[in-house]
């Protein structure tokens, strides 16, 4: 669901396999990238009595929080 503004009263929206979500930059991702309160444009078209989403279109850039990997290596000697 979206709000056309932060007061507004939620709307519900469908989303298909062709539905695409875009950065600011144009770069393409995943449906899990779009959070609550997170400002965005939706392109959307009505079919019968829904609205589903064609394309969503973040105002920012998503934040990528990479997590450094720690390798631990055993030896045993005789």
């Amino acid at each position: 669901m979206f709000r056309t503004s932060s007061g507004a009263t939620p709307v519900r929206y469908y989303y298909t396999k062709e539905t695409s979500v875009v950065d600011p930059e144009g770069r393409v991702l995943s449906l899990s990238a779009v959070q609550p309160d997170m400002p965005a444009t939706v392109y959307y078209t009505t079919v019968g009595d829904r609205v589903v989403v064609r394309k969503v279109v973040l105002a920012q850039p998503v934040k990528v929080i990479k997590r450094e990997e720690t390798t631990t290596t055993t030896t045993t000697r005789p």
